[in-house]
């Protein structure tokens, strides 16, 4: 599908918001995975996690709607809703854990919230946006492995 049909326009400007949005939403993912890596300023890691969590849950409930509003079919909705919730709620532990395997954990969710989307192989929603969510995705996945890594010693820094 290329975005073309009824379910599936948005105009203009409204794609090129969602995409300013969306991009944007990586900086503090980035920003505060460099920042570990390069100064070992450990306050990095809290806020990390912490965004990290909130972003799973938006992206869940992204998830809910485009099953609830027709926008994506799916043979396994109800397990999708469910796996959806169980996402988030096992993101929840990340607040008591050590935050290097907060990082590490909540990497992990976000893999399996990318498997659970597919946004690669199912072929609803416009292109533009799953080519954009896959990118989001690995980015976000990649610096929360490497904050994690890093809160558990890993080091940039010339000895």
């Amino acid at each position: 599908m290329d975005g073309s049909s009824p379910n599936h326009r948005l105009d203009l400007r409204a794609r090129t918001i969602a995409r300013w949005l969306s991009w944007l939403g990586i900086i503090p993912f980035i920003a505060l995975a460099l920042v570990n890596a390069f100064t070992g300023f450990e306050w990095t890691q809290t806020p990390l996690v912490v965004y990290a969590m909130l972003i799973l849950a938006f992206m869940a409930g992204a998830h809910w709607i485009a099953l609830i509003n027709g926008n994506r079919s799916s043979p396994n909705a109800g397990f999708e809703l469910i796996a959806t919730n169980v996402l988030v709620l096992g993101a929840w532990p990340a607040i008591a854990m050590p935050t290097a395997w907060a990082s590490l954990w909540l990497g992990l969710l976000f893999c399996f919230h990318l498997a659970l989307d597919t946004p690669w192989r199912v072929q609803a929603g416009p292109a533009w946006y799953r080519h954009m969510r896959v990118g989001l995705s690995l980015v976000v996945i990649t610096t929360l492995i490497l904050g994690g890594l890093i809160g558990l010693g890993l080091t940039f820094k010339p000895s």
